[in-house]
């Protein structure tokens, strides 16, 4: 169970950072209809901190 939080924990903390760059419209992120899209910025704000804390409380806790 470790394990699979600090994994789920850190691909949804990716997840998140690569949907804020493509809300800042980053040019070497896919573009998708996230594509400076501001609102997308917040929400992968919100999912990087999520997966971060995850994977923090997971790794901390055997």
């Amino acid at each position: 169970m470790r394990i699979a939080g600090i994994v789920g924990g850190a691909i949804l903390a990716f997840v998140g950072i690569v949907w804020m760059l493509q809300g800042f419209g980053a040019t070497y992120v896919p573009t998708s209809f996230m594509t400076k899209a501001p609102e997308w910025i917040f929400i992968g704000l919100i999912t990087a901190l999520g997966g971060a804390w995850l994977a923090v409380r997971a790794w901390r806790n055997p």
